[in-house]
């Protein structure tokens, strides 16, 4: 994956008064894809089709999780920290953010502003000794 910063941290001049709007109450929406195709009591799994043009309003990531790409293209995010960053994905790209928690997260949206359909998997982990290794 490569990633540009089209915006910098704590610069919010880039977005418009309706995302900075619905930021605000992105803590509430814990869904972190489209799609949840298995629940258990150790984890989530999660699909995401993204059409081009689509767009994954904000939703907060604070449980340990890692996502895999399994379409190449190109999207955009809309971050907490007021940063925005657009990223190319290749099929098999993969990130693990294993150290999130209630303190420790990130909030952010995902726009496919590419041609090409975005698929990803996402994994949430949900027990609290994951979370401590």
């Amino acid at each position: 994956m490569k990633k540009t910063i089209i915006n910098p941290v704590n610069n919010w001049s880039y977005w418009s008064e309706s995302f900075k709007n619905e930021l605000k109450n992105a803590h509430l929406n814990h869904n972190v894809g489209e799609v949840l195709v298995f629940d258990n009591d150790k984890f989530k799994v999660w699909t995401i089709h993204l059409q081009p043009g689509d767009r994954l309003p904000f939703h907060i990531h604070e449980i340990p999780y890692f996502w895999t790409a399994l379409s190449e293209g190109k999207a955009r995010s809309f971050c907490n920290d007021g940063s925005v960053i657009e990223s190319k994905y290749e099929v098999g790209d993969t990130k693990n953010y294993p150290d999130l928690n209630s303190k420790h997260f990130f909030i952010h949206d995902l726009e496919n502003i590419g041609k090409t359909v975005l698929i990803f998997n996402t994994i949430e982990f949900k027990k609290d000794d994951v979370r401590q290794k």
